[in-house]
C-alpha cells in the first residue's frame, strides 16, 4: 500500500538561485543572516547578503570557478558558511560540505573523490588538515577582506532545477563515505514542502547552529531564505544565552538537548525545593496528561482545562520566559529517538515538540509530525508531495522531488539504492493507521549516538581489526553518549605477549578447539589475563592508533576486553560467522552498562 503525503501546489521548478533572487527582491531591507560580533548581535538584510555573496561569487569567477565545477567548505556553522554557499551556487558549481570534525584522512578522500579544486576553510588550524591536498585554498574567515574590492554586476549562472548543486557525504557500511547528490530542485521542494507543515514567516528569527555540511540544518536555513525568515548563527555553548535575547519562533534539535533542558529545570526545582518543587511536579504531570490528550487528538475537558489555565500561570509561562521560548512556533527534534514522556510535557507545557525523519539522501526531512497533532513513537506522515511504501521485508520506501540524483562516481551504488524511481532507505518501519510512520531500526546497522551523530560500526572496527592482537571487535553506541566496543583478543598472540613479559596467568583456564582450518584455536581464556593492567595498556594504545584514523564522534571512548571468542553455539555468529549484534550486546549488557557508567 502506498501512503501519499498531503498534496502539495507547485507552480514549477526553480534553482536555489531563483529562489534566493525573488526573496531578495520581496524583502530586502529584512534581516537575513544574524550573528555576534564580539558580544553583541549584528546582522545583515537579504539586500546586503546578496551583495556579499555577489562579490564572493565575483572572486570565484577570477580565480576560475566555472558551471558544474565542484568546490569544498570544510568550516563550522557561522553566519559565512552561507554567504560562501550562496556564491558558489551563483557560479553555478556545485557545494561539497565537509563536516569539520572529520579526520584528515577522511577530508582528503572526499576532497579527491568529489574532484573539488578549491576548498573554503575556516581557518588557519582547520587548513592543517589539508596539507598536501592538491587544491586552492580560501581562509572563509579571511572573506570580508578579499570581497571588499570586488564588484558584482549582477552575473549569476542559473543551472536547470535538475543539475546537481551540492554534494553531501555520508557514512555507508562500507566504510567509505559517498557523495550524495542533491539537486537545485530537491533542496527547493523540500523546502516548500517543509513549510507547508511547520511554517516560517517573513522577518522571523529561528537558530542555526547545527553543522550546515549536514542536510538537516542546511534544508532549514534553505527554508529559512525561501520565507524571508531570518537565520540566526550560534555556537552551542551561546544556545541558552541566544535563547533569551531573540526569542525565536523554532530551531532544530537532537533530543539530547531537550534532555538537557529538562535536566535543567528539574535540577533547579530540586535545589530550591519548598512549596515551588510540590507545584512544580504538579503541573508537570498535568502537562504529561494535556500532551498525551494532544497526541491523540482528543478534547481536554473543563477539569484539565482549568488545571491547565493554573499550570500555565504558576509553571509553564515562567519556564517558557526563562529560556526565551514566548514565540516558539514549534522545535523539531530528529537524528535519534526523543523519549515519549519528554514529547508530551513539553507539548502539554505549550512548547511544540515534533519530531522527524529523513536521510541525506532525501535531502533532509522526508516525514513530519504535523503541528498541533504530534504522534511520539512516530516520525509522521511523509511530507507533502511525496509518497512512501513498506517492502516486503519491512523496509521504508520513498518516491518524490527530494529524492536524490544519485551517488556522486558511484552508479552501481545508485543502481542499489533506487530502484524505479523508489528510493530504498535502509530502515524498517510501518505505518499506523493515521499514516503515520513507525521507525523501527536499520536494516543494516548505523549506530545513532544521543546527539545525534551517525556512526558506521564497520568503520570503526575495521580501524581495530588492523592490529594482529584484535580477533574481533563489535562497536556499540546506540542511545548513547560515545562509542565503545567489546574487544576480543587474538588470544594466541596475547598469550604470547604475556609469555614474553612475564605476565601471569591461569594456563588452566585456556581453551583451545581445532578452527576452520583444522588447527588448534585459543578459544578462551581466564578473566585474570584480560584484566591485566598491562594488557589493558597494550590494548589502550591499539585503541588510541585507531582513534588517530576516526572522526571526533567515531572515537572510542571506552572498551572491555573479552575472555572468549563470539560463538555459533551462544547465538552470536549465524552459520556463515556472521556476527549478530543484538544477541552479542544482550549477552555482554552488564560490560556495556559499565562502560556507560559514572
Amino acid at each position: 500500500m502506498i501512503i501519499k503525503g498531503k498534496h502539495l501546489e507547485i507552480e514549477k521548478k526553480i534553482n536555489l538561485n531563483e529562489m534566493f533572487l525573488k526573496t531578495v527582491e520581496n524583502y530586502p531591507d529584512y534581516r537575513a543572516l544574524t550573528f555576534y560580533s564580539g558580544d553583541k548581535l549584528d546582522s545583515l538584510t537579504y539586500r546586503e547578503f546578496y551583495d556579499l555573496a555577489g562579490r564572493f561569487s565575483t572572486f570565484l569567477k577570477e580565480m576560475g570557478v566555472n558551471k558544474g565545477d565542484r568546490v569544498a567548505i570544510y568550516s563550522r556553522t557561522r553566519y559565512e558558511w552561507e554567504i560562501a554557499d550562496y556564491a558558489v551556487l551563483m557560479r553555478g558549481a556545485m557545494v561539497v560540505t565537509v563536516h569539520d570534525t572529520l579526520s584528515k584522512s577522511q577530508v582528503e578522500y572526499i576532497i579527491s573523490d568529489s574532484g573539488s579544486e578549491i576548498v573554503i576553510v575556516e581557518n588557519e588550524e582547520m587548513k592543517k588538515n589539508l596539507e598536501g591536498i592538491d587544491a586552492d585554498i580560501i581562509l572563509l574567515e579571511n572573506m570580508p577582506a578579499l570581497v571588499e574590492k570586488m564588484d558584482f554586476d549582477g552575473e549569476i549562472v542559473h543551472p536547470e532545477p535538475d543539475d546537481v548543486a551540492s554534494i553531501v557525504y555520508t557514512s555507508g557500511t562500507t566504510g567509505l563515505p559517498k557523495g550524495a547528490m542533491l539537486t537545485h530542485w530537491n533542496w527547493v521542494f523540500n523546502a516548500i514542502s517543509v513549510m507547508s507543515v511547520t511554517p516560517f514567516y517573513p522577518g522571523e528569527s529561528y537558530i542555526c547552529y547545527l553543522p550546515l555540511s549536514h542536510v538537516f540544518q542546511r534544508i532549514v536555513f534553505f527554508a529559512g531564505v525561501l520565507k524571508g525568515a531570518n537565520a540566526v548563527f550560534i555556537t552551542p555553548s551561546r544556545f541558552a544565552q541566544t535563547l533569551r535575547e531573540i526569542k525565536p519562533v523554532a530551531f532544530v534539535v537532537v533530543p539530547r538537548i531537550l534532555e538537557r533542558v529538562n535536566r535543567g529545570l528539574i535540577e533547579n526545582v530540586e535545589e530550591k525545593g519548598g512549596i515551588g518543587k510540590r507545584i512544580f511536579y504538579w503541573a508537570k504531570n498535568v502537562a504529561m496528561e494535556s500532551g498525551r490528550k494532544m497526541s491523540k487528538n482528543e478534547d481536554f475537558g473543563l477539569w484539565l482545562s482549568l488545571r491547565r489555565y493554573i499550570a500555565d500561570r504558576l509553571v509553564y509561562s515562567k519556564v517558557k520566559n526563562a529560556l526565551g521560548l514566548q514565540n516558539i512556533r514549534f522545535i523539531c527534534s530528529s537524528g535519534a529517538e526523543l523519549h515519549k514522556n519528554l514529547a508530551y510535557i513539553f507539548n502539554g507545557m505549550g512548547i511544540p515538540v515534533i519530531e522527524g525523519y529523513g536521510m541525506t539522501e532525501t535531502s533532509g526531512p522526508s516525514n513530519l509530525n504535523p503541528l498541533g497533532r504530534f504522534k511520539p513513537g512516530t516520525v509522521g506522515p511523509p511530507i507533502p508531495g511525496t509518497e512512501q511504501k513498506i517492502a516486503e521485508d519491512g523496509e521504508i520506501l520513498i518516491k518524490g522531488d527530494n529524492v536524490m540524483k544519485g551517488y556522486w562516481n558511484k552508479p552501481d551504488k545508485t543502481a542499489e539504492i533506487i530502484v524505479d524511481g523508489w528510493l530504498y532507505s535502509g530502515d524498517l518501519g510501518e505505518f499506523d493507521d493515521d499514516g503515520y510512520l513507525v521507525f523501527s531500526r536499520r536494516k543494516k546497522h548505523i549506530i545513532v549516538l544521543d546527539t545525534g551523530k551517525n556512526v558506521s560500526p564497520i568503520t570503526v572496527e575495521e580501524e581495530l581489526l588492523k592490529s594482529d592482537y584484535i580477533g574481533d571487535a563489535l562497536v556499540v553506541g546506540d542511545g548513547r553518549p560515545y562509542i565503545a566496543a567489546l574487544i576480543q583478543p587474538n588470544f594466541a598472540l596475547l598469550l604470547d605477549f604475556a609469555d614474553d613479559n612475564g605476565i601471569p596467568y591461569d594456563s588452566s583456564k585456556v581453551v583451545k578447539m581445532k578452527g576452520v582450518s583444522g588447527e588448534m584455536d585459543v578459544t578462551e581464556v581466564g578473566e585474570d589475563i584480560v584484566n591485566n593492567p598491562a594488557v589493558i595498556e597494550l590494548y589502550q594504545q591499539i585503541v588510541d592508533r585507531a582513534n588517530r584514523n576516526l572522526a571526533h564522534y567515531e572515537m572510542i571512548k571506552r572498551f572491555r576486553l573479552l575472555n572468549r571468542t563470539f560463538s555459533i553455539e551462544r547465538g552470536e555468529l549465524t552459520p556463515t560467522l556472521k556476527k549478530r549484534a543484538h544477541v552479542i550486546i544482550q549477552n555482554y549488557s552488564k560490560l556495556i552498562d559499565e562502560m556507560y557508567s559514572k
